[in-house]
């Protein structure tokens, strides 16, 4: 989503970013700056948002997939509990019937009182005082204690886990804030109009059947803000955009741009057809092709969607490759 050709500065905004780049001096009028230098220091904050914004969306869907094992977890405990608790009742009637004719354990009534997996595992001896011909109902009942210990177990790591992955959130979130303060900064001093691209080009749909339905979506999008983890209704990035075009038709993609290049097929630049993906960047940045050499895209903090040229001379660069989902 950087790019450093997007924008033309005009030269009293030029003049501004003199004291963003050099320092003033008392005696010296403030020198300024090029065209090109501001571009680049632009560029670059762009080429941060964007790598920051992949990284939050990667944290976002780690997160979510640690509650979704959490969650999982916790219904296989509770499931077990309940057997465990049922075995636990059948058991100790057994225990306490082989106790009362005669038998001579003095650990039989800890065994009664063992109510959690931990503590029958401790008072395993206990069961040396039952009859062995019951031994096909103390071993269901053992083996849903280890069940039991072992998945309490793992929903624990699976909490800690969720911990940290949601201080990974938190964190990538502030670092890109961070730089998109910077970013808006720099925007704003530079007074910079947005171009190539524009949001109010025709987007014309090249296109039948499913690839229709997704560049329907994606056009009916023009002109909505670019915001960092957006996916609709009313923002997005760039992934986002794209991975709520494909769920219209009932592909299910991952809000992460190396997630959506390894879930597409290859296709050679010259063959790409509307409603293909296109990577830039080294797969931080992404855009959908709508036909004759443009490309629907959510580009970067302070633009919106827009139609652009894969000619341009700073995507023709980047450009990574394109990916074919239908």
């Amino acid at each position: 989503m950087s790019r450093t050709s997007r924008w033309i500065v005009g030269t009293a905004g030029a003049a501004v970013v003199a004291g963003l780049v050099l320092p003033a001096s008392p005696a010296q009028a403030k020198p300024t700056p090029s065209l090109s230098a501001a571009k680049q220091q632009l560029a670059k904050l762009n080429d941060q948002v964007d790598q920051l914004a992949n990284q939050y969306n990667k944290a976002k869907e780690d997160w979510k997939a640690a509650q979704s094992h959490l969650k999982a977890l916790k219904s296989s405990v509770t499931v077990e509990q309940e057997t465990f608790n049922q075995l636990h009742t059948r058991v100790a009637q057994l225990a306490a019937a082989a106790y009362k004719e005669g038998g001579t354990g003095g650990d039989i009534p800890q065994f009664l009182s063992a109510k959690d997996p931990e503590s029958v595992l401790d008072q395993m001896t206990a069961f040396t005082k039952v009859s062995s011909n019951r031994a096909a109902e103390l071993n269901q009942f053992l083996a849903s204690a280890q069940r039991l210990e072992r998945q309490k177990a793992l929903a624990e790591q699976a909490a800690e886990q969720l911990k940290q992955q949601k201080d990974q959130v938190d964190k990538q979130r502030s670092a890109a804030n961070s730089a998109i303060r910077k970013q808006l900064r720099l925007i704003d001093k530079l007074g910079a109009n947005i171009d190539p691209g524009s949001s109010k080009a025709n987007c014309s749909i090249l296109a039948t059947g499913r690839a229709e339905t997704v560049l329907r979506y994606a056009c009916a999008q023009l002109g909505k803000p670019y915001v960092f983890g957006g996916a609709g209704p009313n923002v997005f990035d760039c992934s986002g955009l794209t991975m709520m075009a494909y769920k219209q038709i009932g592909i299910n993609l991952s809000h992460y741009v190396p997630n959506q290049y390894s879930a597409s097929r290859r296709v050679a630049k010259a063959d790409l057809q509307p409603g293909d993906l296109v990577f830039f960047s080294n797969n931080d940045h992404m855009g959908m092709y709508v036909g004759n050499g443009k490309f629907i895209q959510a580009p970067h903090t302070g633009d919106v969607v827009k139609i652009s040229s894969l000619s341009d001379a700073y995507y023709s660069q980047v450009y990574y490759g394109g990916g074919r989902l239908l």
